[in-house]
């Protein structure tokens, strides 16, 4: 019980951030917002400010934003997104990640400034709190260096020198997520911090679906200044769809197979 909460307030934690950085960056370039939900499915509670519903749905795993002229219908939606510029549009995409980046930033930081565990030269375990400079400096360092190391890893998985089978997914991600709760809250921020920092670099990919894919696409539109058709972009959402379908498929069995439950 305590793996499956720990996970759920950690997902929807770090969904909420991501989401919200496209929220800020909406309503910005005024594209109406219709629905900022915490959680998915049933709504549970909700409120209405501004012409924006704050909901409060039943699955608490993530969340999600519904702004006006992003679903993909043909036609353009006044002053949705669809209606903004390319460059608009690309700067509303790129906020979730960037906010998922810079919200692992702060919380290196925070962990450095209260205290991290650490081993003495005797191999005992003591606590260092690095200063407010330092924990900025250290912090991005450290930012800086999982990140090198995460990019680094998806390079390899590319290229087939990483074995997919290193993946991680839910499951794997639920258990990480439990374990570090029981150790303690400067585990859990290390953790979260991790987590975020995968979330905002692997949205970033060039998959259609994800953000990186709708910003490339943006980009191809940009160079030919020629604007991608409605089929051709529903067949490249389509195609992405299935790519992260059989990643979800491959990370799961990864997951049960390390827990046991699956022969590797």
């Amino acid at each position: 019980m305590t793996t499956v909460l720990a996970f759920a307030f950690v997902i929807t934690l770090l969904v909420f951030v991501h989401e919200l950085g496209h929220f800020l960056a909406a309503r910005w370039y005024g594209v109406p917002v219709e629905v900022f939900s915490i959680g998915f499915g049933p709504r549970v509670w909700s409120v209405r400010r501004s012409g924006v519903e704050y909901r409060v749905s039943a699955i608490p795993f993530g969340g999600y934003v519904k702004m006006a002229g992003t679903a993909p219908r043909g036609e353009t939606t006044p002053n949705g997104f669809d209606s903004k510029t390319r460059w608009q549009r690309f700067v509303i995409l790129l906020a979730g990640p960037v906010m998922n980046i810079a919200f692992a930033l702060v919380l290196a930081i925070v962990g450095l400034w209260a205290g991290i565990e650490v081993q003495s030269e005797s191999g005992q375990t003591v606590i260092y709190r690095a200063g407010p400079i330092d924990a900025i400096l250290l912090g991005g360092k450290a930012i800086a260096a999982t990140s090198s190391e995460i990019l680094l890893t998806i390079a390899g998985l590319m290229t087939g020198q990483i074995s997919p089978s290193h993946l991680i997914g839910p499951v794997g991600l639920a258990q990480i997520a439990g374990e570090s709760s029981e150790l303690g809250w400067r585990a859990l921020l290390a953790t979260m911090a991790f987590i975020s920092l995968n979330l905002g670099l692997c949205n970033l990919l060039p998959i259609p679906i994800l953000d990186g894919g709708h910003m490339l696409m943006l980009l191809v539109e940009g160079v030919t200044r020629r604007t991608l058709s409605f089929g051709l972009r529903k067949a490249l959402l389509g195609a992405g769809a299935a790519v992260m379908l059989l990643l979800l498929m491959t990370t799961l069995y990864n997951d049960l197979g390390r827990i046991g439950l699956l022969t590797l």
